[in-house]
């Protein structure tokens, strides 16, 4: 079997991930999606930044969100949340407090008109259970080039795995609007097609 050299001379500067993470079974628990996110940079054909932020409650959450919608951060495009959630929320905290479930309106609110260029993945059970007109009116306002995530529940290592590939399509696709979202949607169905089944993967783009 023939093997592939690497080097950072041929490798192109990637798109970089702005990761926001909360805790998945206790305080005590080490589960994260770093690993991923360091195995996808170290392995892939183009050279990519993240940011990892832990999130425990939700001032942390909007503090994160906030910063990620300034300029300089305009190299980090992709979000990727990855907490708990059900149809239309994230939870974030405590998720038997109420206040601790973040609906698409809160992120709505949060990131209207700031995410030129940007795509977001919510990586929680459920969140894209919602209606397609709301979806896409969440993507006018935000003005993101495309929202993806899961409509059900999902296991954790199945999406890790789809995942990889998704940022990894991200990084190989044309950042334009529509065109470039959609052909990230056809390739991701046709070569993951059994993942994307089963985890109930959703994208909306422009």
């Amino acid at each position: 079997m023939g093997t592939k050299s690497k080097t950072s001379s041929n490798r192109k500067r990637g798109r970089g991930v702005f990761c926001l993470e909360g805790d998945w079974w206790g305080i005590t628990d080490t589960t994260s999606i770093e690993p991923a996110l360091e195995l996808l940079k170290s392995s892939g054909q183009r050279a990519f930044d993240y940011i990892h932020r832990d999130v425990g409650v939700v001032a942390e959450l909007e503090y994160y969100l906030a910063k990620w919608t300034q300029r300089q951060l305009a190299r980090y495009p992709i979000l990727y949340l990855g907490f708990h959630g059900d149809e239309g929320c994230v939870c974030v905290g405590d998720a038997r407090r109420r206040e601790h479930k973040l609906s698409l309106d809160w992120f709505e609110e949060r990131l209207e008109g700031r995410c030129n260029k940007r795509v977001i993945h919510f990586g929680s059970c459920g969140f894209m259970a919602k209606d397609a007109r709301r979806l896409r009116r969440f993507l006018r306002r935000t003005g993101a080039l495309a929202v993806c995530g899961y409509k059900g529940d999902v296991g954790w290592l199945e999406s890790i795995a789809f995942e990889l590939l998704l940022l990894d399509e991200f990084q190989e696709c044309a950042w334009d609007a529509g065109r470039g979202m959609a052909g990230v949607n056809r390739r991701l169905r046709k070569h993951a097609a059994g993942l994307a089944r089963m985890l109930n993967f959703r994208m909306v783009h422009g």
